[in-house]
């Protein structure tokens, strides 16, 4: 591996760009209604909502956790730009919705595991496929107290 190739892995948009200016930048990014030129990070204001919603989940936590043992701790505030360019990268980079981040970040908080370890939209992003299989789809959970009925729907393609 050569030294031009090491750093392959970063997106571009990670790199500083001293050299544009704050109207070029909103020319080119006219949804941005948070950003950072000099990073190059922006987010719409439906990502900016989207990463708020994430925040408001993560601050009910340390609430939770407040009133379990009484001592009050709040996490620090998130740099809201960076945030919201995580949200529009997973949509726009990864294919994913609003909706989708946030169902998913509602099951991470369900889960004992990550929800310690899923505190940021940018943790989200890097754990997302090993969540997808780890967690699934099933945001329902089952009733064992009570008998389940059985279930004598044939599927389609199979003969009764």
């Amino acid at each position: 591996m050569t030294t031009e190739n090491k750093n392959t892995f970063r997106p571009e948009a990670s790199q500083p760009d001293p050299q544009t200016t704050e109207q070029d930048f909103l020319t080119r990014n006219p949804d941005a209604v948070v950003f950072s030129v000099k990073k190059r990070q922006w987010g719409s204001r439906e990502d900016l909502a989207c990463a708020q919603w994430i925040w408001g989940r993560i601050v009910n936590l340390y609430e939770q956790a407040a009133s379990d043992d009484g001592e009050i701790m709040r996490p620090k505030e998130p740099n809201w730009t960076a945030w919201a360019n995580d949200v529009r990268t997973m949509r726009m980079l990864d294919g994913r919705s609003h909706r989708q981040i946030c169902e998913m970040f509602g099951r991470v908080q369900r889960d004992p595991f990550w929800v310690k370890n899923i505190m940021s939209p940018s943790k989200l992003r890097e754990k997302w496929d090993e969540l997808v299989i780890r967690l699934g789809r099933s945001p329902v959970q089952r009733c064992v107290n009570h008998i389940s009925e059985p279930d004598t729907e044939i599927p389609p393609g199979f003969r009764g």
